[in-house]
């Protein structure tokens, strides 16, 4: 069957495009690619169109706001996953009307869709979605993305603080089954916290690049500064800052929060564990708290998303696995195939 333009880029832009320009991750090409399943999904069932015959015509404001409702009724997705879907639509939109005339009416309806609002919260956490687009940002091609890979998934996978992050040294990281970093938290009290296998190796590479790894290294920095120096809680702000543009510059219906800090990763971490149905005992521990009070303000988040977690007791991880969604009732172009197993 002769594919439209429409499919044709479709299968440039995830074959090409976000792995070889872009240079997105597997995650968030994945990510990428279950929006445009579930959106198929929805043409199908909804108004009987095959994704072959899908052209450009089709993405029109009155089918998006149908997309929205249909995803919030009867998908019963979240406020925050239904602008993380879009978003991806209206990323591949705005690819294609650079290259495609015909698509740039699309791309005007997807970009002039009014969304649903998130809420703020109490404190500024980035989503599981959110998470991943910014781990991903770092560019390994470059001696500081090298770092910042390393540091930006350090600061989510222990929950530190920035001064605590700025304060371990070569010494206090733990190689082992699991690998343990000593945190020095407020008031000189002492933790030790595992971190994921995906952080680990993160470090060892990190330890090992840097130069790290001999015996006179131990009371060295674990971080440093682009003058090798200690790295500072600004310096950690400042590289925080940075990504967090970059991120909702690329999502623009993404990252809500009007401030975001370092310490939006330590609540996102304290969020995602109790969402995994983490115990509230065993989260204070790891973030250090002196009383459980100081930790229950997270249990007021996402209490819908706690209750469905508990049925899937699975902590969110630093290289987290391609989004799980069922299986499409029907085949599936080639490129989304390929880039759900990325």
């Amino acid at each position: 069957m002769k594919s439209n333009i429409f499919i044709r880029q479709l299968g440039e832009y995830f074959d090409t495009f976000l792995p070889k320009v872009h240079l997105s991750s597997k995650n968030t090409i994945a990510s990428y690619a279950d929006a445009f399943v579930i959106f198929f999904q929805f043409l199908n069932d909804k108004i009987k169109l095959p994704h072959h015959n899908v052209t450009y015509k089709h993405f029109t404001v009155a089918i998006f706001d149908e997309f929205l409702i249909w995803m919030k009724n009867e998908r019963g997705y979240s406020v925050s996953s239904i602008r993380q879907r879009m978003s991806a639509l209206v990323s591949f939109l705005k690819y294609a009307s650079r290259r495609e005339m015909t698509a740039l009416s699309a791309y005007s309806a997807a970009k002039g869709t009014e969304l649903p609002k998130a809420a703020h919260t109490e404190f500024p956490y980035f989503t599981k979605d959110e998470m991943a687009i910014l781990l991903a940002l770092p560019n390994p091609q470059k001696y500081l993305g090298k770092r910042d890979i390393v540091l930006l998934s350090f600061l989510y996978d222990t929950a530190a603080r920035a001064q605590e992050l700025c304060d371990v040294c070569v010494s206090d990281v733990r190689f082992a089954t699991p690998t343990k970093i000593k945190l020095q938290g407020k008031g000189g009290k002492i933790r030790e916290i595992p971190i994921s296998d995906e952080a680990a190796d993160l470090l060892r590479y990190h330890v090992k690049m840097q130069g790290l790894a001999g015996r006179n290294s131990k009371s060295l920095p674990l971080f440093a500064s682009q003058t090798n120096a200690k790295m500072t809680v600004a310096c950690v702000r400042s590289i925080v800052d940075k990504y967090v543009r970059l991120a909702k510059s690329d999502n623009p219906d993404l990252f809500c929060e009007k401030r975001y800090s370092p310490h939006s990763f330590r609540h996102s971490k304290a969020v995602h564990m109790v969402e995994a149905g983490v115990n509230l005992i065993y989260i204070r521990n790891f973030l250090g708290h002196a009383t459980i009070e100081s930790t229950e303000i997270y249990a007021r988040v996402g209490q819908d998303a706690v209750t469905k977690a508990l049925t899937n007791r699975q902590i969110p991880r630093l290289a987290s696995e391609p989004p799980n969604i069922a299986n499409a009732k029907y085949p599936l172009p080639d490129c989304l195939a390929n880039a759900r197993i990325r």
